[in-house]
């Protein structure tokens, strides 16, 4: 960021200016952020943990997810300290940063996939504004615009699954809901048509994967069969909605 005073480039954390001794008004909230960020990982680790150990016969990448849900709060975190971070750098110095870097940031990009990690990759091409159309990064082209689909979707199962029991705090579930059908309905849209025409091995290996972890979550968090989830999918947007709010908002008796 760049101080108010004077203009100098300063560090979100840095309680004063170094070159004219401004106070940073930026720093206390961005310290707050931190230790609300505490109590909150902590708190949605939790839920997670006992969310997994009282949902059986899911398999591997049922648990996978569990862990997945919880990352994503702290890429949110991340993600929007990095926005804050950088104000003032504008996306054509990030592109140029990444064409500087392409054969550092291209390697990285590789091992994020090859760990299976589709978050943290396109949370890396979000922050470095990678350029698509560009050598060497025109290979990972196809490949982002499923895992730009798949990033959303695991966005809004989070805010789903671990969404505020205060009675107090604006429930927008059913909204969320309804983005997550029409999210879903894109991933797949986007995945059958580009896993058929993807020349390489690999990256349609990589789609692939993101198809099976997708399915994973519907047969977690919906408590579904293959044949069911097949079924599920099949549905407009307006079913699939209605489906998933019997079975995620349903009042649950308090003598169960």
């Amino acid at each position: 960021m760049k101080c108010p005073n004077c203009g100098k480039h300063i560090g979100i954390e840095v309680p004063e200016c170094p070159a004219c001794g401004h106070t940073n008004p930026l720093a206390k909230k961005h310290n707050e952020n931190i230790k609300k960020y505490d109590k909150r990982f902590k708190k949605t680790q939790d839920n997670v943990i006992t969310s997994a150990q009282k949902t059986e016969g899911v398999g591997i990448r049922g648990g996978i997810f569990a862990i997945l849900v919880a990352v994503i709060v702290i890429l949110a975190f991340v993600w929007g300290f990095v926005i804050a971070a950088s104000e003032g750098e504008t996306d054509e110095d990030r592109e140029r940063d990444a064409l500087k870097n392409k054969t550092k940031y291209s390697a990285q990009m590789r091992d994020l996939l090859e760990e299976g990690d589709y978050i943290t990759f396109e949370s890396f091409l979000l922050q470095h504004n990678i350029p698509l159309n560009s050598e060497p990064y025109k290979e990972f082209q196809r490949l982002e615009y499923v895992a730009n689909r798949y990033y959303t979707c695991v966005q809004l199962w989070e805010k789903i699954i671990l969404r505020s029991d205060d009675p107090d705090y604006w429930d927008s579930s059913e909204t969320d809901i309804s983005n997550l059908c029409m999210y879903l309905d894109s991933f797949m849209e986007v995945y059958e048509y580009n896993v058929k025409v993807e020349k390489n091995e690999d990256i349609a290996a990589y789609m692939e994967d993101m198809n099976s972890d997708i399915r994973a979550m519907l047969r977690r968090y919906l408590q579904m069969t293959d044949d069911e989830v097949d079924e599920f999918l099949g549905y407009s947007q307006a079913k699939k909605a209605v489906a998933m709010e019997e079975i995620l908002l349903r009042e649950v008796p308090e003598d169960e």
